[in-house]
């Protein structure tokens, strides 16, 4: 039996590098069927956790559910994935989204929430404590926090899916230099891949439009659903 750290070692060095700069990339360096091709050769439960992880940021438990049924399912689905890195890798990701769907929802003019917002990690208190600051007062933490409040309060949805993209690129890329030819390499593989097929599939004339279709919309139908 092939060893499983040989085996991802072979799946990696077979797949083309990402691009260093997201923006200038034109097209994903793989298609997904021949990424899928050389993800066949994943172990089964690592497999299964790739399926979790996908499953989780494409939202596609979202369909006709409150944001708390949402978040709910979201932990749920997170306490089965079995490696502590990619479920802290996933919770930044979903911090993001309830950073972005607080900034959203405050600015189509909805009040302060009573007692909780519904939302992931240790920033939904922060939050409601703090919803009329600008940037929740914990900009100092979340630096990116003003500018993406900045640009949502001038309808600058281009500009902001621009921003919220590169953060991730960024995040992806400096957490994949810790791991090389193991299965969290993998995901990362994957999880920029996807973030390279949402930007070179990006129609900027639709970002407005997208942006007044969001403004009401819960956690579930946020930018970045890649």
């Amino acid at each position: 039996m092939i060893g499983e750290r040989f085996k991802y070692t072979m799946l990696l060095a077979s797949l083309p590098p990402h691009a260093p700069d997201l923006f200038s990339t034109t097209q994903t360096p793989v298609s997904r069927f021949q990424l899928d091709k050389r993800l066949a050769l994943l172990e089964a439960r690592d497999a299964e956790d790739l399926r979790h992880i996908e499953e989780l940021l494409h939202w596609a438990h979202a369909e006709n559910r409150t944001d708390e049924q949402i978040i709910k399912k979201s932990q749920e689905t997170m306490a089965l994935i079995h490696d502590d890195f990619l479920k802290k890798l996933i919770c930044w990701r979903l911090e993001l989204r309830t950073f972005i769907s607080a900034l959203r929802k405050r600015h189509a003019g909805l009040p302060a929430p009573d007692n909780a917002f519904a939302g992931f990690g240790k920033w939904p208190f922060f939050i409601v404590k703090n919803w009329h600051e600008h940037d929740f007062g914990i900009g100092y933490q979340v630096p990116w926090l003003s500018q993406a409040q900045e640009l949502i309060a001038q309808n600058r949805s281009y500009a902001l899916e621009k921003l919220l993209l590169n953060l991730v690129w960024q995040y992806y890329a400096r957490e994949g230099s810790q791991h090389y030819f193991d299965f969290p390499a993998v995901v990362i593989y994957v999880l920029r891949w996807n973030v390279i097929h949402r930007w070179t599939n990006y129609n900027a004339a639709s970002a407005a439009e997208r942006f007044d279709q969001l403004v009401d919309a819960g956690i579930e139908k946020l930018v970045l659903n890649d």
